[in-house]
């Protein structure tokens, strides 16, 4: 009976940098760059989040969405990502209320065969910080050894 082990994991991209820098408080970032995954087909998406420190604290119950956006015509066309009703959350990160810098990871998120983008939503109740804040990913799959 063959065994199943994890696929080495692609190198670690920039998803979002400079789109989230003074993104205001309860307002979406601008979509990544495509990931194309109906070539790699691969199952999973590692988060890695660094929000930089904030002027002020966080509300009580922060959080930072990562949403997928995903073409299922296999063109460039992508879902309305500016209306929450069409908002698809990938992972939710809860923050602490203070102002300190945080970097955060969610591992093993199932990913579409599809090609898809990112972006985030800041819940936080403050700005995110002028500059320092980045999503990055990594994908990654099964095998039968």
């Amino acid at each position: 009976m063959p065994t199943l082990k994890w696929t080495p994991p692609s190198t670690l991209t920039t998803a979002l940098s400079t789109e989230l820098n003074g993104l205001a408080n309860n307002t979406y970032s601008a979509l990544s760059a495509e990931i194309d995954n109906e070539t790699g087909l691969n199952l999973y998406i590692d988060l890695e989040l660094v929000i930089a420190a904030q002027a002020a604290a966080r509300s009580s119950g922060a959080w930072v969405g990562v949403y997928i956006a995903s073409a299922v015509d296999s063109t460039p066309n992508y879902p309305d990502t500016a209306n929450d009703a069409f908002a698809e959350l990938l992972a939710a990160f809860q923050l602490d209320a203070t102002a300190n810098a945080r970097r955060l990871t969610k591992v093993n998120l199932a990913i579409p065969p599809l090609k898809v983008k990112l972006y985030v939503r800041n819940v936080t109740g403050q700005a995110f910080a002028t500059s320092g804040n980045t999503l990055k990913y990594r994908i990654h799959s099964e095998q039968s050894v």
